[in-house]
């Protein structure tokens, strides 16, 4: 697969984005990359790094820079496809510093998947966070403890915040759309199922409906499961607010909260109309925790915190940062 490589910046260039808030970048247009003529021949594989059904990532490392990247390969997206929804996803959220950074657009020849060179997240996803952490802590206890839980919901929140700033909702929100590095660095990934809000460009921009039945469904807001459910730009985000509250839940409790091996009509069963989801009452949890989680995990999506809401809840505004992400850094380390 000879690809021809679209690279955002130079090697020594690519980690210098940072710093943007997201109210400056409401939709707004990155530059298009530069041509450098890099060829997927110019990496070698190191190692695999997941699958789905979408597409292959892989650790590979750029043989004249010696930098690490981990290259997504499209198994669904039709050949030479410049313009589906995750490429202008991707493209719109360059340089947000929550978000991962996509550093190459691969174009394929005829008959060739598209591909991407994405930053690499040295600690994977926080399912695999806790997956190594509950293997090494068996007596002790798995659960991500609190301060440092603050510190990984404020990551979250805050690159939803980028997106729906920028148009976008991610609409796959769970514990493997983040991605963690060994600097306490929380970033969401893993664009397939997003959704453009927004058709148009400037005062001529209007709100789209967009499905919102795609996507895993142990973290479906209950108006998900409803059949051919569509929502605007309002509805899809509380649709992400709902699974960043299973997401930190589930954090906290060191467990799935709905188990993804429930059938779908079980899975409705227990989302739309089974016991609520909350922090539960024998837990050693504060009242703030409680009450974010609750602020997430309301059925009734206007009845929901919006995004910008919970940056502001005590849980994540009041928090100790110093110590919160001091903790979180600790947790990451001893899993590696």
């Amino acid at each position: 697969m000879a690809c021809s490589v679209a690279l955002a910046a130079l090697p020594h260039e690519m980690f210098h984005r940072l710093g943007t808030a997201p109210h400056q970048m409401m939709r707004k247009k990155a530059p298009p990359p530069a041509e450098h003529g890099v060829l997927l021949s110019d990496f070698d594989w190191i190692g695999d790094l997941g699958s789905g059904g979408f597409a292959r990532v892989s650790k590979v490392r750029h043989r004249r820079s010696g930098a690490v990247f981990a290259l997504k390969v499209s198994r669904n997206a039709d050949p030479g496809t410049e313009g589906d929804e995750e490429t202008e996803v991707l493209r719109r959220a360059a340089g947000s510093p929550h978000v991962v950074a996509c550093h190459a657009q691969l174009r394929g020849a005829a008959g060739e998947p598209p591909a991407c060179v994405l930053e690499f997240m040295d600690a994977g996803c926080l399912r695999s966070v806790l997956r190594r952490r509950r293997a090494g802590r068996r007596e002790t206890g798995a659960a991500i403890p609190e301060p440092a839980l603050a510190e990984v919901a404020a990551h979250c929140a805050a690159g939803l915040a980028q997106l729906h700033s920028l148009g976008v909702a991610h609409l796959d929100v769970k514990p493997e759309n983040f991605l963690a590095s060994s600097n306490g660095e929380i970033k969401i990934a893993d664009f397939n199922t997003s959704r453009i809000l927004y058709a148009g460009a400037g005062a001529g921009e209007r709100p789209l409906a967009v499905p919102i039945t795609d996507g895993t469904s142990c973290y479906f807001s209950p108006e998900r499961f409803a059949r051919g459910a569509r929502a605007g730009p309002s509805g899809t985000m509380a649709a992400d607010v709902w699974g960043l509250g299973v997401t930190v839940l589930e954090l906290f409790l060191g467990r799935f909260v709905v188990s993804p091996k429930l059938s779908d009509a079980e899975m409705e069963l227990a989302i739309c109309h089974g016991r609520p989801l909350r922090v539960p009452d024998e837990a050693e949890a504060s009242a703030e925790l409680r009450d974010f989680v609750a602020a997430c995990l309301q059925r009734e999506p206007a009845r929901r915190a919006t995004v910008p809401q919970l940056l502001a809840h005590p849980f994540l505004a009041r928090r100790n940062i110093e110590a919160s992400r001091r903790a979180l850094r600790e947790i990451i380390v001893e899993t590696l």
